[in-house]
């Protein structure tokens, strides 16, 4: 009997990076989300593999699968799954960190490269004609090379580690904050320097959030904390949505407290077509970058993660204990 594969993600996304399935896998591919045929698909299924940001795979998904040996996610994230409803099932739940740490990093630099440079308005305008008015403006706003800036790392994790190599090349003052503080020698070998949450956000120049999402990070920004930023400072958040009180982050953009802000993560995804980010006045969206979660999306690490997390499966098969599962204490 073939081994079922319930995979939350079309089969094109496994095409388009050449990784394939073994033989002995009968693999149920979904394009479109539905929860009652999710867990209707699910009554016989060994395994559950999905993206770390969306759908959800829930507690009614999850009892409902009988023979169930592994979720299995393809990112890092795994808040999308209710983790209670899989430890009463026994069922364990893992990630794929650090696949594609390199490639949200590089992301993450793209955008506040084209918001110090003032990319957005400069395209926008240039397009219409107005070549010389906006080059004028943006001299005078003043634009800023990476050298000799401060950068706040909100989460030292791999990410984070990525986000220090590069910035420490483009030789930016490094600064971090996280509740798991590095070693000495590794703070030396990334050249880091730890301060507390709201020295991090008064020194900075650009603050970028690498933080997982729970209890206590939810709208872990909020009016107060953005008030102790630099009325100049960019926020970057790569990681996910609901870590910003997004009230509080278009109250501070309207008064223009922030130079601005790039968020590849939103709470709820997909960004509802109501969400009062996208009824902003365009002048403020100059300041804006907004991408629907691709920090990760490359073809390279969309190679590693769905490899990575077939291997995982075929462990479980070969009666092995599953790698980096985020739930079930391991002994």
């Amino acid at each position: 009997m073939k081994t079922k594969v319930v995979c939350l993600r079309p089969k094109d996304d496994f095409d388009r990076v050449n990784v394939t399935f073994p033989e002995s896998f009968d693999v149920h591919f979904f394009q479109e989300y539905d929860e009652d045929l999710v867990a209707q698909a699910c009554v016989d299924a060994d395994f559950i593999m999905a993206p770390s940001p969306f759908p959800p795979i829930t507690a009614k998904i999850i009892s409902g699968a009988r023979s169930l040996k592994l979720i299995q996610l393809t990112g890092s994230g795994f808040d999308t799954v209710d983790l209670h409803a899989a430890d009463e099932a026994e069922i364990p739940v893992a990630n794929c960190p650090g696949q594609n740490s390199k490639t949200v990093a590089q992301l993450t630099f793209i955008t506040i490269g084209a918001l110090n440079r003032g990319i957005i308005e400069a395209d926008i305008e240039t397009k219409k004609g107005n070549f010389q008015e906006v080059r004028k403006k943006l001299e005078r706003e003043g634009m800023y090379e990476f050298e000799n800036l401060n950068l706040g790392l909100l989460g030292i994790g791999l990410i984070g580690k990525e986000m220090a190599k590069i910035g420490a090349f483009f030789g930016l003052n490094l600064y971090y904050y996280d509740i798991l503080r590095l070693s000495p020698e590794q703070e030396r070998e990334f050249k880091v320097t730890f301060v507390g949450f709201k020295e991090l956000l008064k020194v900075s120049d650009i603050v970028s959030i690498h933080l997982p999402i729970n209890e206590s990070t939810k709208k872990l920004l909020g009016r107060e904390e953005f008030a102790l930023m630099k009325p100049n400072a960019i926020l970057i958040n790569t990681s996910r949505g609901a870590i910003i009180d997004d009230e509080a982050l278009i109250h501070v953009l309207k008064s223009k407290r922030l130079k601005g802000a790039a968020l590849d993560a939103f709470d709820p995804e997909p960004l509802p077509r109501e969400h009062p980010f996208l009824l902003l006045d365009p002048e403020i969206k100059k300041r804006l970058i907004f991408t629907p979660h691709i920090g990760g999306s490359t073809r390279q690490s969309f190679r590693r993660m769905f490899q990575e997390a077939i291997n995982n499966l075929l462990r479980v098969l070969k009666g092995e204990r599953p790698k980096y599962v985020v739930n079930l204490r391991q002994d």
